[in-house]
């Protein structure tokens, strides 16, 4: 019996130290060939490790020293393209540390293992999902990831407002935007566009956080899996009286204009200008049909955007934000490219090989609502 008890109790001592203090995640983010970033967070502010299969543990670190708290970002450099990681995440919980010269700290925990790779523009084929305008509808959301093919699945896309304009904390936002998906983000890269909500409220910086990407900007950027090339844009805020509100129209206009300054010489970049599909997703899209004359940043869009991503070639713009599905054939809207505006709670599936894209649509029961294939 004393045995037994023994046993017993080094079982529940173990599962605390790697099981426990884990409240999210971890989930993968800012890809890219040579590059990726581990997310995750914690009950208890902690300190934060990275452990990979070859024994390496990258502490997370500022300025040269472990630092602790509940969201926790290892980045990783220096990989290969296509490159596969198998690693875990844990930490040492913070008891107390009234004494910063004698911090106290609890026992140590990780998670399971996870695999993940970083980005391989060599690759012959594309797959990636794309969920928007979730708004906080949890059960929704966790039925149309459920429904996604991890095994085939390149990377994960949320195309902005997952989260309603609110005052929210680092709980909300990884409730809501983070947990749905379930473990699928642990190995299948995770990208993110900013929608208007995201733009509202109070601790809008912490989006950044939580969706990590350092180059060239927090919320555009351009990357490339396979023969796939893709921009991510901005559009900020939609309405005029509401761009006026929340930083004045011309501080937004000003931010577009820098986006148009780097989306001229991203698009010229030879990993995006030879690709041989490119792809721009932005929550708002660049329409301007009519009676729709209050959307003033929509409109801005598409009178100094649409030119240029015309000339360089763009083969589909992938958007959000009106909460219904809309379909532009080129030439329909000054557009060189298809323009799909997904509806809300349906999933986009993109995939491309052997020269031909399929674009499907399918809602939370799975059925599919909508088909489209063409040669870029």
């Amino acid at each position: 019996m004393k045995k037994l008890l023994l046993l017993l109790s080094s079982l529940l001592v173990g599962m605390h130290c790697f099981a426990g203090g884990i409240l999210s995640g971890p989930w993968v983010a800012d890809v890219r060939e040579d590059r990726l970033t581990v997310v995750w967070t914690t009950a208890e502010p902690s300190t934060a490790f990275v452990e990979l299969k070859d024994g390496t543990t990258l502490w997370e670190t500022f300025a040269g020293r472990r630092v602790f708290g509940r969201l926790h970002k290892v980045r990783i450099t220096g990989l290969t393209p296509g490159e596969v990681l198998h690693y875990r995440v844990g930490g040492i919980p913070v008891v107390d540390d009234t004494n910063p010269r004698d911090p106290t700290f609890g026992d140590p925990f990780a998670s399971p293992w996870h695999s993940t790779r970083t980005f391989d523009s060599a690759k012959g084929t594309c797959r990636f999902s794309v969920f928007n305008d979730i708004h906080m509808r949890t059960e929704q959301f966790a039925a149309l990831a459920g429904q996604v093919d991890s095994s085939a699945t390149d990377f994960l896309f949320l195309n902005g407002d997952i989260v309603t304009a609110a005052n929210y904390t680092l709980d909300s936002l990884v409730h809501n935007a983070i947990d749905p998906l379930g473990s699928l983000p642990a190995g299948i890269p995770l990208l993110f566009a900013r929608g208007n909500h995201e733009g509202r409220g109070n601790n809008v910086q912490l989006v950044a956080d939580v969706f990590p990407n350092e180059d060239p900007a927090p919320f555009y950027y351009s990357f490339r899996e396979g023969p796939v090339a893709c921009l991510v844009l901005d559009g900020g805020e939609t309405h005029t009286k509401r761009s006026t509100v929340y930083s004045g129209a011309k501080v937004y206009e000003t931010y577009l204009q820098e986006q148009y300054e780097w989306a001229e010489k991203a698009l010229q970049e030879s990993a995006f200008r030879e690709a041989p599909v490119k792809v721009c997703l932005i929550h708002v899209p660049m329409i301007d049909p009519e009676g729709k004359q209050g959307f003033y940043i929509q409109r801005w869009l598409h009178k100094r955007f649409l030119p240029l991503l015309n000339e360089a070639g763009i083969d589909l713009m992938i958007s959000a934000d009106l909460h219904e599905f809309l379909f532009y054939e080129p030439g329909t809207m000054n557009n060189a490219f298809p323009i799909l505006v997904n509806d809300d709670l349906r999933r986009l599936d993109f995939t491309y090989g052997d020269g031909t894209a399929l674009i499907r649509t399918f809602n939370a029961k799975g059925e599919q609502e909508f088909e489209y294939r063409f040669q870029p």
